[in-house]
């Protein structure tokens, strides 16, 4: 199963992941279409309802219960990608979303 460099531009879902640095998103065959349609399809294990649906955030360090258990448990998978959603967290509340994106695309490409 191969994989390819892919640039990822769109939405960055709440729980702070970078889909172009996802190895499913990547991946040749059955892969994801970014966050934009697939936390929509999956409901993200409830973050993205959690923060969007239900609480009108874009990101789950905009919550008052951040870092939550649910956020936590997840980012810990995660770490063996290369992404620390906690730390991607901090670095969108400092810097914003965009800025985000370039550091994220510095980092795959």
């Amino acid at each position: 199963m191969g994989t390819r460099l892919i640039y990822y531009n769109g939405f960055v879902p709440p729980c702070g992941i970078f889909c172009g640095g996802c190895p499913v998103f990547v991946r040749d065959k059955n892969r994801c279409e970014g966050a934009e349609i697939g936390c929509k399809k999956r409901k993200c294990k409830g973050i993205y309802v959690c923060c969007i649906e239900k609480k009108g955030l874009d990101f789950c360090h905009q919550c008052k219960s951040y870092p939550c258990s649910k956020l936590k448990k997840f980012a810990e998978r995660w770490l063996k990608y290369g992404q620390n959603l906690l730390e991607n967290q901090e670095f969108i509340k400092e810097y914003g979303k965009k800025k985000f994106i370039e550091k994220m695309k510095e980092k795959t490409s």
